[in-house]
Formats: structure tokens, sequence, C-alpha cells
């Protein structure tokens, strides 16, 4: 008899709105089931629309990135179930994903750091640096790159509470000498089983191609940020060395280690 397939909830934090996060996440999940010939079923939970998150029964989950302010939403039923959710998990030790704006709730329920607005939003193509061996990284360089959106940083990280719940942070943003200011932390892993990330990694090329090519997308990064911003998150979509080579290895490196299979 044929082994059941992998099962895994998605938790959709965009609340509606248009994304391709979503697309790529899915879209990385297939090609990992064929690449490693195992099947796989999933089941998307829409939290913020409809308040719905899934039970202990999964193998495996991942939370989306999504829009809005990971400090205000502390009094809505959604996030009152997601933080009690993310405690289940901590305690069952299941495998978990966090994307942005999940990572920024968690970090934000276990107070694990500073939550502040940046003095500018954050968008494009950029160098992302690991601070120690993880099995997360394999495959990936010093730096590495990967999609940016965020308009919130998670600096000043609290140590005494990471070490209570034995957490280490494990990514910092890009090295800006002529900045007089704190890096932010862009991954963090909560246990064995549980990880966080401040960046898109499942950012696919392709997807996002179409997506920055959107008109109204695109004249609102030029408006933002000028015309030379936009020509070279263009020029970097293309790179196989950049956001692609993230795309390829980050969450399949996250899906290995959960069932434990070899890393290639």
């Amino acid at each position: 008899m044929a082994n059941p397939p992998i099962s895994i909830a998605i938790i959709d934090m965009y609340d509606g709105n248009a994304n391709v996060g979503m697309e790529c996440i899915v879209s990385i999940l297939n090609q990992w089931s064929v690449k490693r010939k195992l099947p796989i079923s999933y089941c998307i939970f829409k939290l913020r629309e409809a308040c719905a998150i899934p039970d202990e029964n999964f193998d495996i989950y991942i939370s989306s990135g999504g829009p809005g302010s990971p400090l205000d939403s502390k009094d809505e039923p959604w996030d009152k179930k997601y933080t009690h959710w993310l405690d289940q998990m901590m305690v069952l030790s299941k495998p978990v994903f966090l994307i942005c704006h999940s990572f920024q709730l968690a970090c934000r329920h276990f107070n694990l750091g500073t939550i502040t607005l940046r003095k500018s939003r954050q968008i494009g193509i950029l160098p992302i640096h690991p601070l120690t061996e993880d099995i997360i990284f394999n495959g990936l360089e010093d730096p590495f790159y990967a999609l940016e959106s965020r308009e919130y940083q998670i600096i000043a990280p609290n140590d005494e509470a990471l070490a209570k719940m034995g957490a280490s942070i494990i990514a910092l943003e890009k090295i800006r000498p002529q900045i007089p200011l704190e890096r932010a932390i862009m991954a963090i892993r909560f246990n064995k089983n549980m990880i966080g990330v401040q960046f898109h990694p499942e950012g696919e090329s392709a997807a996002l191609e179409g997506f920055f090519q959107e008109g109204i997308l695109k004249n609102k990064i030029i408006e933002e940020f000028g015309v030379e911003k936009w020509d070279t998150i263009m020029s970097q979509l293309v790179d196989p060395n950049k956001i692609q080579k993230t795309a390829s290895s980050f969450i399949p490196n996250f899906l290995d280690s959960a069932l434990q299979i070899p890393l290639n």
C-alpha cells in the first residue's frame, strides 16, 4: 500500500490582497514533490479573512507574508487565534515555516525583539547574511539574495527571551556601514523545527517579473524610489544566482529537514 501524501497546511495572511506569494509557495511545494517523488496534499487557511487556522494533524505548516502592521492587530480575533496556534506548535515541536508578516507576529508574541517602522519602506532584491551554519542555508552563499517587501523591522533582540526558549538569530540584513542604524533581524530559528524569516524566500523570478511589470506597481515604485530602482529590481530578477537560487533552495531545505531527508 502506498504511503499517504505528506499533508501541508498553508496559512494565508494576505487578507484578500493581490499577491504572488501564495502562488509561489504552492509552486515550490509542487516542484519539491516532483523532485523528491513524494506525494503531497495541501490545504489553505484564510486566517485574516475567515479566522481559519489549521489543527495539529498536518505534517508541515507554512505561514505566509501579508500586508499591514504586526502591532495593530493584537486584539483582533484572528490574531489571538494565531498566537494560540503558535504556542501549540511550539509545544508540539511541529515543522513550521513563518514568512515576513507571520514572522513579525511571532517575534511580537514571543517578545524576541523590538518591532518598529522602518525610516522608509524596503522593497527590492537584497543581500542577506547568514550568521551561522544551518541546514536551511544549504546551497546558498554569504550573502544570498531574496525579495524584501516590508515597512516594519525587528531590531534590539531580547537575548533573555531568545535564550529562555532556545531560539537563535541566524541571519541579518545587508551590511551598510554608511548608515548608523542597527541591522534588522532577518531570520530566527525558534527551535529545531520552527523557523521564521523577514524576507520572501518563496519569490520565484518568473512570477515576480510579471508582478513588478504590472502598471500600477511599476508606477508606484518609480514614483516612490525612481526609475533606477525599478530597473535594478528587474535586472536582478533575471540573475540566476540571486532570487531564483534562493527560491530553489530555502523552502526545499526546510521541507527536507522537516522530513529528515538527506540534503543534496
